[in-house]
């Protein structure tokens, strides 16, 4: 039987001794507990402190949903760490999704425009600074993980979960805003991770939803969806996080968060990689369907993973059927190594793993964490996000002339999306972008700032019933049409009446129509007959204004298209 000496020598990872002896001293309750990172629902830490104390937990996933400021932020995490130490001695990892497409902490925090509008500014110095932005807003709070960047190469226009979280297509200028994002965040002192092994880019299918399979070869994998991650491996990642895709040509079998060619062997052996590999959500749909919750979290760990996260998913939020699951899930680990289908130096190498990290950052031992909330949001940090959303805006066509606006010009702003589609940002909670306001609110606001006399026209009704009187827009010189998207887990936001909308206009006012792309850019394709189109690569709120303010010449647009 293997011990965790024998594995340390085989992986050749440095010994550290104490470490060895706390988990010598740890039976497998509390060796199985350091193994989970878990949400919990609400902003009572009362049920999430249950957990920790009951099963020693080893990480807590952490959204707006349990902190909705940054004062609520400071006490849930000192209160949360209160309890680990308490019951296990041990700091948590306090993992937060803040992506920047999604931003997934508060409403308060400074997000920038999120990936792909950092990707269109070709510019990894920026990159680095909005990074290093995030990072010090975690810390200040006490979230001590950053379950970011997506080192995903976005080379599938159909994807429909990466999207603007991804810097780009291709995959050499991804591999270099990996590098700095890593960077930028690491400075701060915040856990960082890339995500998700090995590449959700080239997908067409949601992994909330269904098992996605890429049937690339080994070659392209390497040359495009590996390199990234090989970047923020390079530049000293401290957290891998794995996808539930099949990868055909490395396990025709199994998800790489359940395939020890992927993990043991791809990523630690040919890739080198020798910190802690973390499970993208087991509670999605694509794990839940497949497989019972402890018999995946089994799987993962004999496959090589560290750490199992339960995220909290926004199609589930019945907390306490949530913490049933969390439970089963984790005595399923437990039962797995006391049956003899888990090795226990496998759960040993782990832990190890896990607590090297923690100590590696300062948490091991840590008694007291010195808390700054008033950071978040600081002006300093709006003045980042500002100058990196102004290099973000794209012209990609201006054949018709319509901008700059010009301040004498007649303006029609139209909303080609249906009111009714924009509930589903709000009731989208624990990940996703989270956005309280929407992108062609804050576009709206800040063009009229400027352009008072703009007159914004709904294209289908105050109330969905019927579209617009086309005939009314005769009399403008300028009509601005403004396309959204967001990058929703599991759900799709309305494109489709977008789209409808985008051609009748096109097809009947191309002369003097500009369309404004607060997305993605791949929507030009569908659109022929439009002259003009200005895309942020962003929904955030800062690419919004900055959007704004291009077409109204007040900032350059300097930004060229990532994808």
């Amino acid at each position: 039987m293997k011990t965790l000496q024998d594995c340390l020598r085989e992986e050749k990872i440095e010994v550290d001794e104490a470490i060895i002896a706390t988990i010598a001293s740890m039976d497998i309750e509390h060796k199985a507990g350091q193994l989970f990172m878990l949400a919990f629902g609400g902003d009572d830490p009362k049920r999430a402190c249950r957990m920790i104390e009951n099963h020693y937990l080893g990480g807590c996933y952490i959204s707006d949903a349990n902190a909705s400021t940054p004062e609520k932020a400071a006490l849930l995490s000192s209160a949360l760490q209160r309890c680990a130490i308490s019951s296990s001695g041990i700091p948590l990892l306090l993992g937060v999704d803040q992506e920047g497409a999604w931003g997934v902490m508060m409403s308060a925090s400074t997000t920038g425009p999120g990936n792909l509008g950092l990707g269109a500014t070709h510019d990894p110095g920026l990159t680095w600074a909005m990074y290093g932005v995030i990072g010090e807003e975690l810390e200040a709070v006490g979230y001590n993980t950053l379950l970011a960047p997506c080192a995903d190469v976005n080379s599938n226009p159909a994807n429909p979960i990466i999207g603007m979280r991804s810097f780009g297509g291709d995959a050499a200028e991804v591999a270099r805003h990996v590098k700095a994002a890593v960077h930028g965040a690491s400075e701060t002192g915040v856990i960082t991770t890339v995500k998700h092994f090995p590449g959700h880019g080239n997908t067409s299918e949601d992994s909330h939803r269904g098992i996605p399979r890429v049937d690339r070869d080994m070659k392209t994998l390497f040359e495009v969806d590996l390199a990234p991650f090989a970047a923020g491996i390079q530049a000293g990642v401290d957290i891998v996080m794995t996808s539930h895709i099949l990868y055909s040509a490395i396990d025709p079998a199994m998800p790489a968060t359940l395939s020890r060619p992927v993990i043991t062997g791809l990523l630690r052996g040919q890739m080198g990689f020798k910190g802690v590999v973390l499970s993208d959500s087991m509670n999605m749909r694509a794990m839940r369907r497949s497989y019972e919750p402890g018999r995946a979290a089994t799987l993962a760990l004999a496959a090589g993973v560290d750490m199992i996260m339960l995220a909290e998913e926004h199609y589930d939020h019945d907390a306490e059927k949530y913490e049933i699951v969390q439970r089963a899930t984790i005595q399923g680990v437990i039962d797995a190594v006391k049956e003899g289908y888990l090795e226990e130096s496998a759960v040993d190498m782990a832990v190890y793993r896990i607590l090297k990290l923690k100590k590696r950052h300062g948490l091991l031992g840590r008694q007291n964490f010195i808390l700054k909330p008033e950071t978040v949001g600081s002006q300093a940090h709006r003045a980042v996000e500002e100058a990196v959303c102004s290099r973000t805006i794209c012209v990609m066509r201006n054949s018709n002339e319509c901008w700059p606006i010009l301040p004498d010009s007649s303006v029609a702003l139209v909303r080609v999306v249906p009111a009714s589609a924009y509930a589903i940002l709000t009731s989208t909670r624990g990940i996703g972008p989270n956005q309280e306001v929407s992108a062609f609110d804050t576009f709206r606001e800040s063009f009229l700032r400027i352009h008072a006399t703009t007159r914004v026209i709904d294209f289908y009704g105050e109330r969905n019933s019927m579209p617009v009187d086309l005939s009314i827009l005769e009399k403008f010189d300028v009509i601005l049409a403004v396309t959204e998207d967001y990058p929703l887990p599991g759900v799709d936001f309305d494109t489709a009446s977008q789209k409808r909308a985008v051609l009748r206009l096109s097809g009947k006012f191309g002369h003097k129509l500009a369309v404004v792309g607060l997305r993605t850019p791949y929507e030009l394709a569908e659109y022929p007959k439009v002259k003009a189109y200005v895309c942020s690569c962003s929904s955030r709120p800062c690419a919004a204004k900055a959007a704004a303010y291009a077409l109204l010449g007040i900032v350059e647009a300097v930004g060229i298209s990532p994808v």
